[in-house]
């Protein structure tokens, strides 16, 4: 014992030199999506897919609306700020004299190549000469001889017109973007993207309360001056900041009611420390596995993981309990002796509940059951490694509360307890099942904080933009390739347009080289009509137009880094192998079913919502893992059965009641208190069952007093309801719903323990309760 308590001592002094030196090289992960697995649905190449998200959750967006609509200076004082912004990659929302000067000579520099459909069709049907004319004896058209001169076919007027023309809430006032609310109150458009990720907490912090400080400064310039906000690193910091109350709130009630019930029980300080001993080097073990295998660790597997402690004291306080009973009679190495074989097993249905979580494709559940599998088996080798050394001479006292558990034992034997519990059980899980209601929504894992949904509301009424992340993606082995599949597939989209399937898309205004080639070649062909109608009015174009080629076709390269592009970026990606790709948001969907069958239409094309097939996936999982959990309850109650079979039927059966109502009270307790049935519920059903277990092996472990087992149990169930129970205090509704049914299945767990005792552990409990009756 000496070796094995030494080597334990070398490992944990390894291990806590390990986890400093982790901790200083490992992040803390924020995003709740990467607690989810990736969504393959799609023969998009995930790199693509990550590539639109990551860039997309850098977009900050905020709208300003002055006290005067033509006040534009706090609009410009926000623009300023912003860019002087270290964290701040781009920043934009200004359409200053300067950007429309690049901007009309990128659109004329290229105009025959970018040429517009429209345009290109009125050119096509030699009707090009009579839209000239029309703009030319118009009025108001501006005009001028030089732009015809330079332009005879006036391509980037129209192009733009027609650009103007197409259906948008956004304008140009000001020289800003803006929109208009329902009340007709201009709104300023400024949208920036981050340097870094929206989920390092490292910085998030610093930069939000840096954007707090400058929105407080623009309102006390501008008192009347309205701001809001949209942006996911918003959603991220909020997301944390709750993370970290939770761990506060949660892990200082539970180590503080830990640490008041085992004062009141061993009125000592000694096992205080013990407990804390285990546990801490358990957290220790549980910390290093998941740093040193996943290279970081997520602060939701943070959260959930305090919920740990709650198991791993139960080795210590067993251990304890013996030796508060009975120390004064058996050494410390026959209590272990005593208990070993019971703890083991414990310890091992444990580990086989958090294995299962192991093997499930959640990247945040595999990062938990990790910490818990190691964790929990450095707590136990702690107690079964040093606590024989550990424990002497501590205080004994016997009879603590033994009348009480003994009656109730007793009670738990006569058949009227037995039978009124049972079916008072049953009416709850009956009542609690009819209102138990199943959603998949992956939405239902984190709500939103109520200040930032309203302004996300607010934004979406002005602007229409929504953030629903529906979309489709068109994709090639090049860029030429993926722009070619789009131009195929353009014309099926505007078909459905036209057909009400949806309201508007939005994608990218750059053709592919094919296109561009043969723009240029169709210009040419039918320019010359165009050319002699001008040369009948006296009008000489420049040689330009005469002499135009198609070598120098605009790039994807060019593209993204000329004005043009402004605004349609984030819509390509271009990776390194020269796959790419264009994202196409489409916006207010009206028959989604037809939609999605436009993929079929053409090549390359893909129908992508995210939430929908998370949602799809979680459907999946929970439906998979009850099968898993059926087989596993009926495998739990077989071998009850099998076990107690030598007692009779009665008693084979009645072993198996705390589970199967424990499972019962789960799932009614989500009914009752009206959350929702969902893969996390059925995850948290998984160590229902593994921890429950543990309540009935330790009652009928024969060499244990049943009293002094039940006095350690309570006390097993107790620390960890203060655990579990105290999940539901968290603000995130994933993390609630996996509390109340640890909570509701534990208790029951706990409370049906000693209905099936063999009559061995009867005979001790009828033996002691006769005493305490005389």
């Amino acid at each position: 014992m000496k070796k094995s308590a030494l080597l334990w001592l070398i490992l944990v002094i390894c291990l806590i030199i390990l986890a400093g030196w982790l901790f200083s090289r490992s992040k803390l992960n924020t995003s709740v999506l990467s607690l989810l697995p990736q969504a393959n649905s799609t023969t998009i190449p995930n790199e693509l897919i990550d590539g639109f998200q990551n860039r997309l959750d850098k977009q900050l967006v905020w709208l300003i609306k002055p006290a005067q609509i033509d006040n534009v200076a706090p609009v410009q004082w926000w623009y300023n700020a912003l860019k002087e912004q270290s964290f701040i990659q781009e920043v934009n929302g200004s359409i200053d004299s300067q950007f429309q000067k690049d901007w009309a000579q990128s659109a004329y520099q290229y105009r025959y190549q970018l040429v517009d459909p429209i345009t290109l069709h009125r050119i096509e049907s030699d009707s090009q000469l009579s839209w000239i004319l029309s703009q030319l004896y118009s009025p108001f058209s501006g005009l001028t001889t030089n732009e015809l001169v330079h332009d005879p076919l006036l391509i980037t007027r129209s192009t733009q017109l027609n650009q103007l023309s197409q259906k948008s809430h956004l304008t140009v006032k000001h020289n800003w973007l803006t929109a208009e609310d329902e009340h007709n109150n201009t709104w300023y458009m400024i949208y920036a993207e981050l340097k870094g990720s929206s989920f390092d907490m490292n910085q998030s912090q610093h930069i939000v309360e840096q954007l707090n400080t400058l929105a407080d400064s623009l309102q006390r310039q501008w008192s009347d001056t309205e701001i809001i906000k949209r942006g996911v690193l918003f959603y991220s910091h909020a997301a944390s900041t709750q993370a970290k109350q939770d761990i506060t709130t949660i892990g200082s009630l539970s180590i503080l009611g830990i640490i008041a019930l085992i004062i009141l029980i061993f009125r000592s300080i000694r096992p205080i420390l013990l407990t804390l001993l285990s546990i801490t080097i358990g957290i220790v073990c549980g910390a290093v596995a998941v740093l040193a295998i996943f290279g970081e660790i997520h602060i939701i597997t943070l959260v959930m993981s305090t919920s740990i402690i709650g198991i791993a004291i139960d080795y210590a306080l067993h251990y304890l309990t013996e030796r508060l009973l009975y120390g004064n009679q058996e050494s410390p190495w026959q209590s272990l002796n005593k208990l070993i074989s019971t703890l083991v097993i414990a310890l091992i249905t444990s580990l086989l509940a958090y294995l299962i979580l192991l093997f499930t494709p959640f990247p945040g559940l595999k990062q938990l059951a990790t910490f818990a599998i190691f964790g929990l088996i450095g707590a136990f080798l702690t107690v079964a490694c040093w606590y024989p050394f550990l424990v002497q001479r501590l205080p004994t006292r016997r009879n603590i509360a033994e009348p009480f558990f003994a009656k109730w034992l007793a009670l738990w034997q006569t058949r009227s307890m037995q039978f009124s519990m049972t079916l008072l059980a049953l009416l709850f899980i009956s009542l609690g099942l009819s209102q138990l209601k199943i959603d998949d929504d992956v939405g239902q894992l984190q709500a939103l904080p109520t200040d930032l949904y309203h302004q996300e509301q607010k934004m979406i009424e002005i602007t229409k933009q929504t953030n629903d992340q529906k979309w489709f993606i068109v994709y090639g082995q090049t860029a030429e390739q993926a722009l070619q599949r789009l131009e195929a597939f353009l014309p099926f989209l505007n078909q459905a347009k036209e057909n009400g399937l949806m309201d508007d898309y939005q994608t990218i205004n750059l053709p592919s080289q094919q296109q561009q080639r043969s723009n240029i070649a169709s210009i040419k062909q039918h320019a010359p009509v165009v050319i002699e109608g001008l040369q009948r009015l006296g009008i000489t174009p420049s040689e330009q137009l005469l002499t135009m080629t198609d070598d120098n076709l605009m790039s994807p390269t060019q593209w993204l880094a000329s004005p043009l592009s402004q605004g349609r970026k984030l819509l390509w990606l271009s990776l390194e192998n020269e796959q790419s790709a264009i994202l196409i948001p489409i916006s207010n969907i009206q028959n989604i079913t037809e939609l999605k069958k436009l993929t079929n239409t053409s090549q390359g094309v893909q129908w992508l919502d995210r939430r929908q097939d998370f949602n799809d996936m979680f459907t999946s999982y929970r439906q998979h893992l009850s099968q898993l959990l059926a087989i596993a309850i009926t495998v739990i109650c077989l071998s009850f059965i099998y076990r107690n079979w030598k007692y009779g039927i009665r008693i084979a059966l009645k072993s198996t009641l705390p589970t199967l109502l424990s499972v019962g009270a789960s799932l009614a307790i989500l009914g009752l208190t009206h959350q929702s049935l969902n893969l996390f519920s059925m995850l948290a059903l998984i160590l229902v069952i593994g921890i429950g277990i543990d309540y009935t092996l330790f009652l009928s472990n024969a060499k244990s007093q049943t009293t002094g087992a039940l006095l350690a149990v309570s006390m097993a169930a107790l620390t960890t309801l203060l655990s579990f129970g105290l999940l539901v205090l968290s603000h995130t509704h994933a993390i609630v719903g996996f509390g109340l049914v640890l909570t509701g299945g534990i208790f029951t767990a706990f409370l049906f323990a000693p209905i099936g005792q063999p009559p061995n552990q009867i005979k001790k409990i009828s033996s002691t309760s006769k005493k305490y009756n005389n």
